[in-house]
């Protein structure tokens, strides 16, 4: 064992060594560690058009250095072999057998539509975090590079996405690099487009049919919209309610001709949708006292500004200018720089002090594009304050908080943390993050000066070791938050760290995986395994921080070596690395907290690979192996291997098994004979159960306190109703477990309770009023 470790050792510093040595993909592309798959994509298409050897005869090592290109791209494109290069690096023979394309493929047709500001590239990584969307409708193009009728399609699909921005999401899925993606949703024909609705699901994508022009693709997206474009009559105008809200009128009296058509105002009202209520009028006079001017400028929006109402006619030439001019009326957020940051977040951490909590969008240049959603987030955020922060004019402060792409969204929360967005930069997405991250108070971003905090401090800190572009680690961080809530500050905090930006820290910490989970308390780390739900976070934080389980090592393994016959031990012997025992290490908690009302029992683990001597003169030789030593034996002289399912029902069965009672297993002459035919000085308290009931499985711990309380008061026993199911039914026993209570043959009791200080204190209450009952009658 110990020379597996050694090995073990020296190959990790091998690979670590390799790892370092190589070139470094991201620096080959030019892309920051945390670069997403289009910006990746988007570096690629210009180096490898312009480094091409096709286009570098004249250089010999063009092929060689276009070998390696190609290969970062593979490796960083998907996030199964990114993640695998991040930790390990890659293999030197896989550089040699990397292929290309020719120099026109990569100038014409890779990445038709990478360069594309509004169209979303999709992949398979992402595509059902982004399409299955509960907040906008999506129209995906599923393409191939080598398609002719794909590349036609292109300018067309270019146009319909800038002419709908802002009222529906357009993406694309190159189907020669996804073809996984685009086989499991039947896609065998390109281009094929899908429509899909809000809140709809994986394969409730509707085919388009129709004509390839952007006409057509329009209608049939607008006749998919649906907004509520509301009549106003002169009633409706002069209604309070009205007043309340703001609102962009169509003022469409009888032949106007300027009215904007049906088609400009579906789409503004979609796009200002949870913003600005939108409206039409057709009554001549009611569009008169609302504008003078209506004929010639029939849009306006009707305007509350600090309590005051007024009307401001909207110009623009097409959709766009005349949405970009309706922001333009909305007050802008307010600009914040590092000074003001500073006071906020001093504000915040400041418990006497009733503060808002803050959003702030991280930008650099003009904040023209992100206009929309910063006027739309105060109505869906209406009690947290909106910031911009400009880095470059506070540079400084943008990179202690680790911001390193633009737009970023990050959060100050009360008490003072500091939180940043990783989804996706659209409204809903922003907004819901800002929504549920300003909850957890006490879910922090942590820098590596934060973490050599956290382990001098002493407070238990559960850590997130992550990276931005991992898919299960964004999934991970909204159940993260709910974990969070479960506990006050002051028990436990969280905190996140990004191993793109702090790669040595994450190293240094055995960080192999992401999402890597750990809980420190004081010097002790505990590693999370499990499903990546916030219950089961919670759950192993409460079993850490009050452990049912002995952790055993050289120094207290005596425990085990000089157990008395009163005690019983189980014991798991496993290794961290090791998948099964990851996997059994919830049900292992599990199982301690189900048999912990046993007080003879010890249930242990042992860490093969911190305690290797210990393992091997245990003759340990796999992983996990699970040895019970029972009562009635000293020591190590006796011991049962478990080879059973490993989950906790199981276990406990298993164990079970050798623990004595006085409960007595009846079969029906038995139960006949003992309970239904003869007077006896003692009540009878049986359990009906089933060997594949897991409820019986769990119940029957607490039957057995029971039966341990009871004795010398009340005799147990237990039914099989899998072997005696006639004679189970016969007693109108319909259900397992089902607990009855037998004070003389003719007189029975349920007892509605599988709580063994419930059942406690009825079966006493019930053998009380048996008595008294019986007492009176013979008075």
């Amino acid at each position: 064992m110990k020379l597996c470790t050694i090995s073990l050792l020296l190959l990790s510093l091998c690979i670590h060594t390799r790892a370092e040595e190589e070139e470094d993909y991201y620096k080959l592309l030019g892309v920051s560690r945390d670069a997403t798959v289009k910006e990746i994509r988007k570096a690629f298409k210009v180096l490898a058009v312009k480094l091409h050897p096709d286009k570098n005869q004249d250089d010999e090592n063009a092929a060689a250095v276009f070998v390696k290109l190609a290969r970062a791209y593979e490796v960083l494109k998907d996030p199964h072999t990114r993640k695998h290069y991040d930790l390990n690096g890659d293999s030197p023979d896989s550089v040699k057998k990397q292929q290309y394309h020719s120099y026109t493929y990569y100038r014409d047709q890779f990445g038709i539509y990478d360069d594309d500001p509004i169209i979303v590239t999709l992949s398979r990584s992402d595509y059902e975090l982004n399409v299955l969307d509960d907040n906008q409708a999506w129209f995906v193009n599923f393409y191939s590079p080598n398609c002719h009728h794909c590349h036609e399609l292109a300018p067309t699909w270019r146009k319909l996405a800038r002419e709908l921005e802002g009222v529906i999401r357009i993406g694309a899925v190159n189907c020669e690099d996804d073809y996984a993606l685009c086989y499991q949703l039947s896609i065998e024909a390109y281009p094929t487009l899908l429509y899909y609705e809000k809140e709809a699901h994986l394969f409730e994508g509707e085919r388009y049919r129709g004509d390839r022009t952007v006409e057509a693709l329009e209608d049939f997206v607008l006749s998919k919209i649906r907004v509520d474009i509301k009549e106003i009559s002169s009633i409706d105008w002069e209604n309070s309610e009205f007043d309340q809200h703001q609102w962009l009128l169509f003022l469409c009296g009888e032949n106007n001709v300027n009215c904007p058509e049906k088609r400009t105002m579906i789409k503004l009202a979609a796009s200002l949708e949870g913003l600005i209520f939108a409206g039409i009028v057709t009554d001549d006079e009611l569009c008169k006292k609302i504008s003078p001017n209506y004929r010639k400028h029939p849009i306006v929006f009707w305007q509350i500004k600090e309590g005051k109402r007024g009307v401001h006619s909207i110009h623009g030439a097409d959709t766009k200018e005349i949405l970009e001019n309706v922001l333009n009326k909305l007050p802008n957020p307010e600009s914040v720089d590092a000074d003001k940051f500073k006071e906020i977040r001093s504000a915040l951490r400041d418990s006497s002090q009733d503060v808002k909590p803050w959003l702030f969008c991280f930008y650099l240049g003009a904040a023209t594009e992100l206009n929309l959603q910063l006027k739309r987030l105060p109505a869906l955020l209406p009690d947290i304050q909106i910031g911009l922060i400009h880095c470059g004019k506070n540079s400084a402060l943008c990179s202690s908080l680790h911001v390193v792409r633009y737009p970023t969204w990050g959060i100050l929360k009360v008490g003072g943390a500091f939180e940043i967005h990783h989804g996706r930069d659209v409204l809903h997405d922003v907004a819901t993050f800002a929504r549920d991250g300003v909850k957890s108070v006490n879910l922090h971003a942590l820098s590596p000066a934060d973490f050599q905090h956290i382990m001098t401090d002493g407070t238990p800190w559960l850590v997130d070791w992550y990276a931005p572009w991992c898919p299960p680690c964004r999934k991970l961080t909204p159940e993260l938050r709910k974990a969070s809530l479960e506990f006050a500050p002051e028990k436990v905090q969280f905190g996140t760290i990004d191993c793109t930006l702090h790669r040595n820290l994450c190293a240094q910490q055995g960080v192999n995986s992401y999402p890597t989970i750990m809980l420190y308390n004081s010097s002790q780390a505990q590693r999370f395994s499990g499903v990546l739900n916030a219950d089961s976070i919670a759950e192993f934080i409460n079993d850490m921080m009050n452990p049912t389980v002995i952790s055993l090592d050289k120094d207290n393994f005596v425990q085990i070596t000089r157990k008395s016959k009163d005690e019983m031990w189980v014991v798991d012997f496993y290794a961290p690395w090791c998948g099964p025992c990851q996997k059994l290490a919830l049900e292992w908690r599990r199982f301690a907290k189900q048999v912990n009302q046993f007080p003879e029992v010890k249930v242990g683990q042992v860490d093969c690979v911190a305690n290797a001597e210990l393992c091997n003169a245990q003759n340990i030789r796999s992983y996990p192996t699970i040895r019970l030593y029972p009562l009635g034996s000293r020591g190590l002289s006796s011991v049962a291997i478990y080879n059973g399912n490993r989950d906790a029902l199981s276990l406990k069965r298993w164990l079970l098994s050798f623990i004595p009672t006085s409960v007595e297993s009846f079969n029906a002459k038995q139960f006949e004979k003992n309970i239904l035919r003869k007077d006896y000085f003692l009540p009878w308290l049986v359990d009906f159960y089933a060997p594949w009931c897991g409820h019986c499985t769990h119940f029957e711990p607490e039957f057995r306190l029971v039966a341990q309380r009871l004795e010398g008061r009340v005799r147990s026993a237990k039914v099989d109703c899998e072997a005696e199911r006639m004679f189970c039914g016969s007693l109108g026993i319909r259900g397992y477990p089902t607990v009855m209570l037998y004070l003389s043959p003719t007189v029975s009791h349920r007892i509605e309770s599988q709580e063994a200080s419930q059942i406690l204190r009825m079966v006493k209450k019930l053998i009380e009023d048996y008595k008294r009952a019986h007492n009176h009658d013979e008075l």
